[in-house]
């Protein structure tokens, strides 16, 4: 259920992230929501950030409440998110349920974004320039490999493109038949590849949080400039397709991969699509409970 650059992103996503808040709007929606507790999330804020003391204590107060919370707050939109995906695998994607699926990971993300950012607000609103600038070498050090990505010679990035497609699929569907990793791997040969635009468009949202923050504007501002940033995520500049567009075009790769699979395949989707939830909700439950 991986099948492009949007659709990976969108499995991933539903696993709903905590870890480095500030990566996700500067850097991209990405990280883990499983096997992580409080302490292990508020080292690793703290070391991107350099944090003194008195901003880990209130750090980890923070992770603390959201993992608390965490069950209460995502736990009803992600097992509505679940129910949907799975009956849509089960009769076949179309058009309106895509679209149905794309607003809920809509709603929950919003959700879940919008209450991590009401948490890290005024901690971040707490950084001095020196740790300003630490986080933001480190943050620009994530898209490194991104940059080795770019740098690689047209043929090779295709091909890993390729190899990436066939992986995540396969992280879902099980083994590929010969012919159906080739159809899949001439298809993505096919898609277009916006990796710059996308790698352009985090560095000025990086630069751009980075900036808002030297300015020490206070809580308040601060979580303007996070939930923009947040909302404008999928925007990757002026010369680059809509995010409308990429969603369409992710919605006809999802399409075509669904019809490439056989029937032991959508159920081994199916079976893997519950597993991830029963993974997120034993961490959820775990969560809460702690």
């Amino acid at each position: 259920m991986a099948p492009s650059d949007h659709v990976s992103r969108t499995s991933r996503r539903m696993l709903v992230l905590v870890f480095l808040v500030w990566a996700s709007f500067a850097v991209g929606c990405s990280g883990v929501l499983q096997n992580i507790g409080a302490r292990w999330v508020t080292r690793q804020i703290g070391e991107e950030l350099d944090l003194d003391e008195a901003q880990r204590e209130a750090t980890r107060a923070a992770v603390h409440r959201v993992l608390a919370s965490a069950s209460e707050v995502l736990g009803p939109r992600l097992e509505l998110l679940i129910a949907t995906v799975d009956r849509a695998i089960i009769k076949g994607f179309d058009e309106k349920n895509m679209l149905i699926i794309e607003k809920q990971i809509d709603i929950l993300l919003d959700k879940g974004v919008g209450w991590i950012i009401d948490e890290v607000a005024p901690i971040l609103a707490t950084l001095r320039d020196d740790q300003i600038d630490h986080g933001e070498r480190s943050l620009n050090q994530r898209l490194d490999k991104t940059r080795e990505d770019l740098a690689k010679p047209p043929d090779e990035r295709s091909e890993d493109r390729q190899d990436k497609f066939v992986e995540a699929i396969e992280e879902w569907s099980g083994s590929l038949s010969d012919a159906q990793e080739k159809a899949l791997r001439t298809y993505v040969a096919a898609l277009r590849d916006e990796a710059a635009h996308r790698l352009a468009a985090d560095e000025k949202r990086l630069a751009d949080i980075a900036d808002t923050l030297r300015e020490h504007p206070g809580p308040a501002a601060v979580r303007q400039a996070l939930w923009d940033a947040w909302k404008d995520h999928e925007d990757w500049g002026p010369n680059t397709r809509s995010p409308e567009e990429r969603r369409a075009d992710g919605r006809e790769t999802l399409f075509y991969v669904y019809e490439l699979l056989n029937a032991k395949q959508k159920d081994q989707m199916s079976e893997h699509l519950h597993d991830m939830y029963a993974q997120v909700k034993s961490f959820l439950t775990a969560a809460s409970d702690s």
